[in-house]
């Protein structure tokens, strides 16, 4: 033995005189063989081409940390709480963000000769990548068909309407779509501010029927799920444009356990073993399973992300709310106060759920909403908890639905960042994702 393998000798005998814990062995790979090595016990080890042996870590599901998942994307909330909006407008809005994300995933190029054209779809793009969108708005009176509901679903005198298919308005997948998106997407904040303001005190079914004996109203199709629904005055609409695949709260957690197999005593596979073509190492005597994390999104979870938001938000006004079995929507007692319905295309979200906070149920007499008769609604006015609350607004001399929707805009951007855990941008003009 030449002085060098005997100080090498000396040197591990002394290192495990000193570490009970240290053994030695005798490591044989493809590559070398014969070569002392210490190890120690419930430890795991990567051998390199070099064979110097590094530490790996093994993951203990007791110790178990879950990962965060980088993301960095911000909801952009337009409030139009107190306008009422053209259902159809709306929709438009909607159908442009939503088809312009979509674009916007495949990164083609655009071809575009102006300088301010240029700059602005810059603009636009990194906004839509960076933003995902809420609007907050109520409706003019308004019938609206999903998937799967008939026209029987509406109980107007069939000469005082006719069906209007919006389905999808912006349909086409090509990139330089996007500039057409752009312009009208500019021209339809000039319509928002010309729309009326909710005033509580106006009775809008007299002004609807009236309109209905005068001229055919529309009643949209839309590319939704669901039946029948009305939107009108005294009913907050949250309209959603996400990429649901950003917030991790939409995604279901498994843990995937790896067991492996030995050949030695040190708990080393063979060289047929399968697992050291990845050069993977762990000693048999380890009480550590080798574990990793499969986060899959899930679209149950995501709905019921959505239900928390209305449920979280009529929390703050004390209203207790719960969900019913194999049904989507939010329930006071067995009233139903929130609908939700949703159309996702390449986890781009569209459409959203409506909140009765002052609604007249005269509308819903003309329709089977989501198969339910107007008695099984609710709105947050009829509920005691809100009339003493209406009252102490009213002995302030304060209007009561102005205060009741500022509090519940501020309430579902509360519930909006505690429950997909985002910041929010708060924008009054939609013409700021241009600049």
């Amino acid at each position: 033995m030449n002085k060098i393998n005997l100080l090498v000798l000396i040197s591990l005998t002394f290192i495990i005189l000193l570490n009970p814990k240290m053994k030695v062995g005798k490591l044989k790979s493809r590559t070398n063989s014969g070569l002392l090595y210490p190890y120690f016990k419930n430890k795991s080890y990567r051998l390199n081409r070099y064979i110097f042996i590094k530490p790996i870590k093994n993951i203990n599901l007791n110790y178990q940390k879950k990962k965060k998942m980088n993301l960095t994307h911000e909801i952009c909330i337009l409030n139009c709480s107190e306008k009422l909006i053209d259902y159809k407008l709306a929709f438009q809005l909607q159908n442009i963000l939503h088809r312009s994300k979509i674009i916007m995933k495949n990164k083609n190029e655009v071809q575009i000769s102006s300088h301010l054209e240029l700059k602005k779809l810059k603009n636009f793009k990194e906004n839509m990548e960076k933003y995902d969108f809420c609007f907050i708005l109520q409706h003019t009176p308004c019938y609206t068909l999903g998937s799967v509901a008939n026209c029987s679903d509406i109980l107007l005198d069939n000469e005082n309407y006719y069906i209007e298919e919006l389905g999808d308005l912006y349909n086409n997948s090509d990139s330089n779509e996007i500039i057409h998106l752009m312009n009208i997407c500019e021209t339809i904040q000039d319509k928002i501010n010309q729309s009326d303001i909710y005033n509580e005190n106006t009775n809008y079914f007299n002004n609807f029927l009236k309109h209905c004996r005068q001229r055919k109203i529309p009643i949209y199709r839309v590319n939704r799920g669901g039946k029948a629904t009305y939107h009108g005055p005294g009913q907050l609409v949250l309209y959603f444009i996400f990429n649901l695949k950003n917030y991790p709260s939409n995604y279901n957690e498994r843990i995937i356990n790896t067991h492996y197999k030995y050949t030695n005593k040190e708990g080393f596979p063979s060289k047929t073993s399968e697992y050291e073509k990845n050069n993977i190492y762990t000693n048999s005597n380890s009480k550590e399973n080798i574990s990793s994390i499969e986060r899959t999104f899930d679209l149950r979870t995501t709905i019921n992300n959505f239900q928390k938001i209305g449920m979280e938000t009529l929390q703050k006004f004390n209203i207790k709310t719960h969900c019913k079995k194999d049904t989507i929507g939010i329930f006071y007692k067995d009233k139903k106060i929130i609908s939700i319905g949703l159309k996702i295309t390449k986890y781009i979200s569209m459409h959203g759920l409506s909140l009765n906070f002052n609604l007249d149920n005269n509308f819903l007499k003309y329709l089977l909403s989501c198969g339910m008769n107007h008695n099984d609604y609710i709105s947050m006015h009829e509920i005691n908890e809100m009339k003493k609350k209406n009252y102490n607004y009213q002995k302030g001399k304060i209007a009561s639905s102005s205060n009741i929707l500022n509090e519940l805009t501020l309430n579902i951007t509360e519930s909006l960042k505690k429950v997909f855990n985002v910041k929010v941008r708060n924008i009054k003009d939609i013409r700021e994702i241009f600049y």
